[in-house]
């Protein structure tokens, strides 16, 4: 549930403290189908600041009742709760704990509950801007940060926004590309978590599949992985196929 698919809003060079003046704006936006665009890619911002989690903590106090009754407000909410894990402060976790055992937000509740702690560790190793490259984006800066990390499932969680956003940039593929040559011989074909994780690797290399380096590549893992999911899988990245 960490991999929520979705589309990563561009940023170019804007600094933290814009980061989080843009998020308080979308709050006031009442459209939730804007709002969720813009939450889902909370997931890749590395952002903490109290300053918008507690807006956000004092939204989905104030609209949780009147939003179970309406589908798009409660998805609206649904944001709220993983955004509150996002933050990975865990100032928020009594309010997630009220939620826990309520069945139209209970779902919502655990994920975030499970996610924060991950996110305080990996917030400042996405936000990193010590290791920002002012040539490239943001956006760009923030998944090499990602796939740089020495975490499998933070690679994971950046594949799968690459996979559903624009993001072109070489240096990404390369880290990609790394990734999936360190990993895909020695994923185990029963272990699930190595199989997704490899699995969405091949799936955001495969928006290079024109180039034939990062196909070639494709190529090998479909012909040689000894896990046969992942053989189906960089054939699929290599057709283009979801």
């Amino acid at each position: 549930m960490l991999l929520s698919l979705c589309v990563l809003p561009s940023a170019l060079a804007a600094s933290t403290e814009e980061d989080v003046q843009r998020y308080l704006r979308v709050l006031e936006q009442r459209d939730p189908r804007l709002q969720a665009i813009e939450f889902e890619a909370l997931c890749c911002m590395g952002l903490s600041d109290p300053r918008l989690f507690d807006e956000v903590e004092q939204r989905l106090l104030a609209d949780h009742e009147a939003a179970r009754t309406h589908r798009e407000n409660k998805q609206r909410l649904a944001w709220y709760f993983r955004a509150l894990g996002f933050s990975g402060q865990s100032k928020y976790q009594p309010t997630l704990q009220r939620f826990v055992d309520d069945r139209a937000y209970r779902n919502y509740a655990i994920t975030a509950l499970r996610e924060s702690p991950q996110y305080a560790k990996w917030n400042p190793i996405i936000s990193n801007r010590a290791t920002f490259d002012p040539g490239r984006s943001d956006d760009t800066n923030r998944f090499v940060n990602m796939l740089s990390a020495d975490d499998p499932l933070l690679h994971r969680v950046a594949a799968k926004r690459i996979f559903q956003t624009s993001e072109m940039a070489p240096a990404v593929a390369d880290l990609l590309a790394e990734r999936i040559r360190e990993s895909y011989m020695k994923a185990d074909k029963y272990d699930t978590e190595q199989l997704e994780t490899v699995g969405w690797l091949l799936n955001a290399l495969g928006r290079w599949r024109a180039d034939p380096k990062y196909a070639s590549l494709l190529r090998e893992v479909s012909a040689r992985a000894p896990a046969e999911k992942l053989r189906a899988r960089a054939l699929a990245a290599l057709e283009g196929r979801r």
